[in-house]
């Protein structure tokens, strides 16, 4: 605001105070009068604004890391939705694969689906709907690294029990984030019982180090 404003402001403030407010008391140097003493004031009011620079106003736009949300915000947002869109279907047991990317393969996935995935089992157990870990052995494999029960080698995977139904999903990257088209299949008919469709901003993505794919 310009110096001339801010003083014709404080003209128009110092001769409202003068009319609305008889009864206050304004020290006064003695002899001065009321007129003398705005004057004064408003002369050290401009002394005051000739020290001051001019700050110019910058528009921060939208800062990223000011968010509280996560991946598994997100999960849990899609299984909201999958649970509203389900309509007298009940699944005994869901099979949950990595969300791909929406390419000509539909085979390559990468942190992102993958943290999908294991973020979308604790959501459907935690909603009742039960999660099947087709990655778990039937045995414990006890070796001098740890005790594991998982694997990606299919040959060691028991095939039983088998999914009702199949939950998967695909990325698709646009201009301010990754569009998540989630769906619920019955593994038998392969027919579409619920779906979901969502993007995850990449300030997100970038806040926990899962954008660069």
């Amino acid at each position: 605001m310009k110096r001339s404003s801010v003083i014709l402001t404080c003209l128009a403030v110092l001769g409202g105070c003068e009319s609305s407010s008889h009864n206050q008391i304004v020290p006064t140097q003695q002899g001065e009068s009321k007129a003398a003493q705005q004057v004064r004031q408003l002369a050290q009011l401009s002394q005051e604004l000739d020290t001051m620079t001019d700050v110019e106003y910058v528009n921060p736009g939208f800062i990223s890391y000011q968010h509280n949300k996560q991946i598994t915000n997100y999960a849990g947002q899609i299984a909201l939705e999958l649970s509203d869109s389900l309509s007298g279907v009940a699944p005994s047991a869901v099979a949950i694969t990595s969300f791909v990317s929406f390419d000509n393969s539909l085979r390559r996935s990468n942190q992102l689906g993958n943290q999908l995935a294991e973020s979308m089992i604790h959501q459907f157990q935690k909603m009742g709907y039960p999660a099947l870990d087709f990655k778990s052995h039937r045995g414990i494999a006890v070796t001098a690294n740890g005790d594991f029960i998982l694997s990606r080698n299919a040959k060691q995977l028991p095939k039983k029990p088998a999914p009702s139904h199949v939950l998967t999903g695909t990325m698709i990257y646009r201009d301010r984030g990754v569009e998540i088209n989630t769906r619920l299949l019955n593994f038998d008919s392969r027919l579409v019982v619920a779906s979901s469709n969502i993007v995850i901003p990449y300030f997100i993505l970038d806040s926990q180090a899962t954008a660069s794919y």
